[in-house]
């Protein structure tokens, strides 16, 4: 009788410790529940271990609260969700998607607009606008960071929402709805063929996700529409969801870049917002994140080719898109540094910051310097006038006796002789 090696005695005790494992996938929609049945089903036929189990949530920000519950362990998310788990609940990202070649495990943030329209980069204020959803990275994040950043929106005291209420002509920001400027951020958002879920940050809204948020453009809803790269050759010449009612051409849409000029949606590469991130499954900080890969990666060495019985990188069979992994995913890998920020990377990080700002960090006054009777009375009429309406910082004049006193005291950071006109009233 031949004795098992040593090799194969650690791998039966290995096979015979994950059959006894399950790992609770997180979906948020019915579509999204069937395709992970059908793709357990696909798993266990095959012989992967460990088990899978859906679990259904009602959105993204739901399975994380299910997720710190351990009542699920895992779940694709995009670049802000990612933050936000992470910072706020300890998450860790342990598995990339890998869209192409070239982009890698990432992808761009467009602007789209149709081609017969005349809006540019630098004339989007009072126009409608689509969002893919509330946080959600270039839907949300990267376009408000851009504005901000380019000096086209302005953001006193962290007040994002209002900000962004203001700009636009009305807007469809899905998950919007339980904020104080709903009426604007969800003036556009159509909700399911019944008029339920009206703005809300799931399927059951009709311009909800990338999509989504392009359908909200190309039915007219909307002026503008912030997606990703690959969002509009997605969703036209051919690949028009039937439940849309129409035949989209590609041709028919421009981006808007940064220069203010316009482009071909095929020139994503030169004409963008921002390089963002790729999605990342996420799990808790005490799941074994080789172990999700393994379970993944035996996965899609059998389903991720045409004509296997399963198909994890498409979701055309569930009449939806980006079911469960990005349909332009190439395949996954995993993530060596487990941590948000290292996934994330610095510039996101930096632009995360900006619009995540906490109005108790700001600083109580902002010491305007001024050199001159006329200075001096100018600057207390614009500090009465800030906190009239209620602006943060309030401002403080304070009197130098030439520019370069103003500059030497700025530059050290020392508070400058008070005048009495500066405090606002």
């Amino acid at each position: 009788m031949r004795v098992p090696s040593v090799a194969l005695w650690l791998f039966l005790a290995l096979r015979t410790a994950l059959s006894g494992m399950e790992v609770r996938w997180c979906t948020t929609s019915d579509p999204e529940q069937q395709k992970c049945s059908d793709m357990s089903k696909a798993f266990q036929e095959a012989g992967i271990q460990p088990s899978l189990l859906c679990i259904q949530g009602t959105s993204a920000d739901h399975c994380v609260q299910l997720i710190i519950a351990q009542e699920a362990d895992a779940i694709t998310l995009d670049g802000g969700a990612i933050y936000e788990a992470g910072k706020e609940h300890g998450l860790k990202p342990v598995v990339g998607e890998v869209y192409d070649q070239e982009v890698g495990t990432s992808y761009y943030a467009v602007a789209v607009v149709k081609r017969s329209s005349n809006v540019t980069i630098n004339t989007l204020k009072g126009v409608k606008s689509c969002h893919t959803g509330i946080n959600r990275t270039v839907g949300w994040n990267v376009p408000v960071g851009y504005l901000v950043e380019s000096g086209h929106l302005s953001v006193m005291g962290c007040d994002v929402l209002k900000a962004v209420s203001d700009y636009f002509g009305g807007s469809c920001v899905p998950g919007a709805g339980e904020t104080s400027y709903s009426e604007s951020l969800c003036r556009l958002c159509r909700g399911d063929t019944s008029g339920e879920g009206v703005c809300d940050k799931s399927p059951l809204e009709r311009y909800y996700d990338y999509s989504g948020a392009f359908r909200c453009l190309a039915e007219g809803a909307g002026d503008v529409a912030f997606v990703k790269h690959s969002t509009v050759l997605e969703n036209t010449d051919g690949k028009t969801l039937p439940s849309w009612g129409q035949v989209l051409r590609s041709q028919d849409f421009e981006l808007l870049c940064r220069d203010g000029s316009r482009a071909d949606v095929t020139r994503w590469r030169q004409c963008h917002l921002a390089r963002v991130p790729a999605h990342a499954v996420v799990v808790r900080a005490d799941t074994d994140g080789g172990l999700i890969f393994r379970l993944l990666n035996e996965g899609q060495l059998l389903f991720s080719h045409e004509g296997s019985s399963f198909q994890m990188f498409s979701s055309e069979a569930y009449g939806q898109k980006n079911l469960l992994f990005k349909d332009s995913t190439l395949e996954l890998v995993p993530i060596a540094t487990q941590t948000y920020e290292a996934w994330l990377g610095p510039e996101y990080l930096h632009a995360m910051k900006g619009l995540f700002c906490d109005p108790s960090r700001l600083p109580p006054y902002l010491h305007w310097c001024v050199l001159s009777t006329p200075e001096i009375q100018k600057c207390g009429d614009m500090a009465v006038a800030f906190s009239r309406q209620r602006l943060k910082p309030e401002i403080q004049c304070v009197s130098a006796e030439s520019p370069q006193h103003c500059m030497e005291q700025i530059q050290v950071g020392a508070e400058l002789p008070r005048e009495g006109l500066g405090e606002p009233g």
